[in-house]
């Protein structure tokens, strides 16, 4: 079993989004590695048709659900059910964070609450 990568390791840019992704192709597994800069968020939008679990690896933040917000620091695990609504603020340390899900076919889509129509 290969080793995929490590999130302990520091970032050596300041990078936005999906910085890692499980890159191979014969999967039915899928998880990326979300970082956001201090202050920065994720607007509200509706989840994929996946359950995703999410580890938060750095930093600190905001998570905003249907039922409101709840404070996010390293070691935090959340399961968001398929089609919840979800947001999330970095902290003044930024937010770094794990997804796992099943693998959807097209990747991972961000939609913003006006094009859900």
């Amino acid at each position: 079993m290969p080793l995929l990568t490590n999130t302990t390791a520091q970032p050596d840019e300041p990078a936005r989004g999906a910085v890692w992704s499980i890159a191979e192709p014969d999967r039915e597994l899928d998880s990326n590695l979300i970082r956001l800069p201090a202050g920065e968020s994720i607007p509200e939008h509706l989840g994929a048709e996946v359950d995703t679990l999410i580890h938060v690896v750095r930093g600190s933040g905001t998570l905003r659900t249907e039922a409101g917000e709840q404070p996010l620091r390293v070691g935090d695990l959340a399961l968001l059910p398929r089609r919840t609504r979800r947001g999330f603020r970095a902290g003044e340390e930024g937010l770094e964070y794990l997804t796992v899900h099943r693998r959807r076919r097209g990747g991972l889509q961000i939609r913003s609450p006006q094009s859900e129509g």
